[in-house]
């Protein structure tokens, strides 16, 4: 099952969404997806048949504003290369929202969602946003969250580019210890390291069959 959270055009709270065939189905529900989560597969199942077949709208997916699949409640535990963070939920993001303007260059890969089912539940694509001097000023969650059993098993292959030219590539296990066992509810692996960005550079992170994307630096839209 794949998944979404966004911006509801008719009420403009945040929705959940079952992505079918192009489309993004908003729920009828008013659970989130972290919820939904919690609750284990079944939950997720009923949910997403719900959403599918009832939906209270629906909008093509590129037209859809989205915001990070889940809203963490404790810091997210991020592993990029030999550093560990632990980013603040004040700090996460989705991908139509605006990019902190001191961000310098970016580590990209997955992040891991525990809930009802298990150690791990789901996966979506990551990017953390660091300034100048390294620091974290933001990470970016989504667009698109995959449950487990809905994956090919095999490792996610990342890249990032900007202007057609790839600048960074790396691969991910989804069974790798970190995302399987790591701290809390929501951990992150990190693998791709992009070079200095300038400002208005558009960054296209590739996350394999987790998704694609791409997001202006500096962007405050």
């Amino acid at each position: 099952m794949r998944w979404v959270t966004y911006l509801s055009p008719s009420g403009g709270g945040a929705r959940v969404g079952a992505l079918d065939d192009g489309d993004v189905m908003g729920s009828p529900g008013t659970r989130s997806l972290g919820e939904l989560l919690e609750g284990g597969n079944d939950a997720l199942a009923d949910a997403h048949e719900r959403a599918v077949n009832g939906a209270i709208e629906i909008i093509v997916e590129p037209e859809a504003r989205m915001c990070a699949p889940v809203a963490p409640t404790a810091p997210v535990s991020v592993r990029a290369g030999d550093r560990v963070f632990d980013i603040g939920p004040e700090l996460v993001r989705g991908v139509d929202d605006a990019v902190a303007p001191e961000a310098r260059s970016a580590r990209v890969g997955v992040a891991a969602l525990a809930g009802g089912s298990g150690p791990t539940s789901a996966y979506t694509p990551a990017c953390l946003w660091l300034d100048a001097s390294g620091e974290p000023v933001e990470l970016i969650l989504g667009p698109v969250l995959t449950t487990a059993d809905d994956l090919s098993g095999e490792a996610v292959e990342l890249s990032t580019s900007v202007d057609d030219k790839e600048n960074g590539r790396g691969r991910v296990e989804p069974g790798h210890d970190w995302l399987v066992s790591g701290p809390g509810r929501v951990r992150a692996l990190l693998p791709v390291a992009t070079p200095a960005l300038d400002a208005d550079d558009e960054l296209f992170v590739d996350a394999g069959e987790l998704g694609t994307y791409e997001v202006r630096v500096g962007s405050q839209v």
